[in-house]
């Protein structure tokens, strides 16, 4: 009887530990922020090429799903200027442990694609309910 019960007991923790791992997931978010003119800041990126190159590189990565919109960024430069630019921000929410991986590669295939200078990343955790 005594070992039974142990062995109940056991399982019950077993149980236990292993379940509280279930419950919950590690989510991140990834936003990144991309300009929408050329490098020479005088071509805007069309709306086509952009759909056109979520289609072809940003889909395919994260079809589950992701976020597009809309922003303006502003920073300052050297001479005491103020610019400004249209931006597109792409924003995933993933528990893929290899997410990062292909953000990163989203990106650089971006920068290339645009001949941008740079594509500002940001990394969050995040908790995440669906109600």
């Amino acid at each position: 009887m005594r070992s039974s019960v142990r062995i109940l007991a056991v399982v019950v923790l077993l149980l236990a530990f292993g379940l509280s791992g279930c419950a919950t997931s590690k989510w991140n978010r990834y936003e990144l922020y991309m300009g929408q003119t050329y490098q020479d800041g005088k071509k805007q990126i069309s709306s086509e090429c952009f759909q056109d190159f979520l289609r072809k590189q940003v889909t395919p990565k994260f079809s589950d799903g992701y976020t597009v919109f809309d922003a303006q960024g502003f920073w300052g430069g050297n001479k005491g200027l103020t610019y400004s630019e249209g931006s597109k921000v792409l924003m995933i929410v993933s528990t893929d442990k290899d997410a990062e991986l292909r953000v990163d590669e989203i990106a650089k295939a971006y920068k290339d694609i645009f001949k941008q200078e740079s594509v500002l990343k940001i990394v969050s955790p995040v908790k995440v309910e669906f109600n």
